[in-house]
């Protein structure tokens, strides 16, 4: 059996001929032609494209899909191909339908990004895909910070060919541009964490009022590409610092890549000195996860009562 990893998508004006693609990659292991599959729905789980080999054993299909990005929640419901492909990870085995849009009314650290992403009339996908062993689980030397490193370096090189306009991590729902890509690139040869900001989103929304309180939620969303929980905090405005809370969700994302586990319980504190707990649940904002809540210690906290009655308003 075979499961793809990773996905990431560079969007195009429209869709770039193969052997552009192919001058493109030449630094890459082309191993052969990817033949679409057939049928109507066919370029669902893999358009016309190229499979690479890499030095991991590890292979990487890149694949055209001539149209946008399918991205309609609504669609993906009432076309039961479309809802397979995404319940069957052809568009990453963590992404939801509705990730585009999300990652366009999310798109602070680029503000062009919005509209790059509705200019697109096409996308080249990235996928790494392994052979599982037959208990089906993931080999226990997978690596999936390699892999998301490996689909950016080559989204970098596609980003250079005319017509590209944004990288996109389904994922990760995520918009990036070339430049932002290029200076992570940069990066990666050099000393320090890795940029895990390119790869998930940090995200900000009111959930409404609860008398005089205002509550709001910050959260990150894509770790689960790196296959751990998301987090989120979610406090009354005013009584803590946003940006403070931004960066001890950052930290947390850090300290979990780093391969040290945050246990349900864990305390932190913020950069303005301020304590937090997490615990572990499902988050509040789509899409559907298990992400480490945190909430603070010396102010108001919300009550899974109160979570209720934002929701249902």
């Amino acid at each position: 059996m075979r499961l793809f990893t990773q996905c990431a998508c560079v969007l195009f004006d429209e869709a770039p001929p193969a052997e552009v693609l192919e001058q493109a990659l030449d630094r890459w292991a082309l191993a052969g032609r990817q033949l679409p599959a057939p049928g109507d729905d066919g370029w669902l789980a893999c358009g016309p494209g190229f499979v690479v080999e890499l030095r991991s054993g590890t292979s990487l299909i890149v694949d055209v899909v001539d149209r946008p990005f399918p991205d309609d929640a609504r669609a993906a419901s009432d076309s039961p191909a479309l809802g397979t492909a995404w319940q069957s990870g052809m568009f990453g085995p963590t992404a939801a339908p509705g990730t585009l849009e999300r990652a366009k009314q999310h798109a602070w650290t680029w503000r062009e990004g919005a509209d790059a992403a509705d200019r697109h009339r096409a996308f080249v996908r990235l996928r790494t895909i392994i052979e599982l062993p037959e208990d089906g689980q993931l080999p226990q030397d997978h690596d999936p910070l390699h892999e998301l490193t490996t689909v950016t370096e080559m989204a970098g090189d596609l980003l250079r060919v005319p017509g590209a306009t944004a990288f996109f991590l389904p994922g990760g729902e995520s918009l990036r541009s070339r430049e932002q890509v290029e200076a992570m690139l940069h990066r990666k040869s050099g000393v320090g964490p890795p940029p895990v900001e390119l790869w998930l989103n940090l995200r900000s929304a009111e959930l409404g009022h609860e008398g005089d309180a205002r509550w709001v939620l910050v959260d990150v969303v894509g770790m689960g590409q790196l296959r751990y929980p998301d987090q989120e905090a979610i406090f009354v405005d005013g009584q803590e610092q946003g940006q403070a809370v931004a960066a001890l969700l950052r930290n947390a994302c850090l300290h979990l890549v780093a391969g040290k586990p945050i246990p349900g319980g864990s305390t932190a504190d913020d950069a303005s000195g301020r304590y937090w707990k997490a615990s572990e649940t499902t988050g509040v904002l789509a899409p559907s996860r298990p992400v480490l809540r945190w909430l603070p210690e010396g102010s108001t906290r919300v009550t899974e009562e109160t979570l209720s009655k934002l929701r249902a308003g």
